[in-house]
């Protein structure tokens, strides 16, 4: 499980800025990272397999292009093991989490410890150190991973380029990831979103981090 994370993780992380706009200055405060200036959407997850079932949902909220962003995470998973004498033996966990981007730097909350790991982004620094710009440095990266393009479809009436990499499909509209479907080890995993509002004003309180400690690591 923890591998289809990161497998959704490292996708994601390349399909948010594959339409930024190819004049996008590196030096400049905002980093442009969507096609689309501000938006409210709400994803839908679900989680299953022969060992493994979950929901979940999402609030994402973004300003600026993508330079300001935050997401919010619940989620549910029940895992299902036999035990020596034969007997299921269910579990279930529950977990919130949020996820921010501040133009350069990258934040996950860990509610349960109480906690905020901070990085830098990666690939900002990849783009200055190739003389890339956002477009050409998502593009690269995909590519170079094994992404391939698969067609088009429409999400929500959004048109989204949608792209196979890792075991994972996902749907994008301008850079802005609307769903996504991985298949890997028995286990499916839908994340939809089920209401989208773009171009709204999105008020800066959904950016606040909570009070806890911050730590900057290497690798989140």
């Amino acid at each position: 499980m923890k591998n289809i994370v990161k497998y959704l993780s490292i996708l994601f992380f390349v399909s948010v800025i594959v339409s930024c706009d190819k004049d996008d200055d590196l030096q400049s405060k905002d980093i442009k990272r969507y096609n689309v200036e501000s938006g409210i959407v709400h994803y839908e997850t679900s989680i299953s397999g022969p060992y493994m079932n979950g929901s979940g949902t999402e609030d994402l909220y973004f300003k600026k292009w993508g330079a300001l962003e935050m997401s919010f995470e619940d989620k549910s998973e029940t895992i299902t093991i036999v035990n020596v004498n034969g007997v299921e033996e269910s579990t279930t966990t529950n977990a919130r989490s949020a996820y921010k981007i501040d133009n350069e730097k990258l934040y996950s909350v860990d509610y349960k410890n109480s906690i905020i790991y901070t990085k830098e982004d990666p690939l900002i620094d990849y783009m200055r150190q190739n003389n890339l710009d956002a477009l050409e440095a998502a593009k690269e990266t995909m590519v170079s991973m094994g992404g391939v393009q698969l067609g088009n479809e429409k999400i929500l009436g959004h048109d989204c380029e949608v792209w196979g990499l890792l075991g994972v499909r996902q749907w994008i509209y301008k850079g802005l990831s609307l769903k996504a479907v991985t298949n890997m080890a028995g286990i499916t995993i839908i994340k939809e979103a089920t209401s989208v509002k773009f171009e709204v004003s999105v008020a800066y309180s959904y950016f606040e981090l909570p009070n806890f400690p911050h730590k900057d690591i290497t690798d989140l």
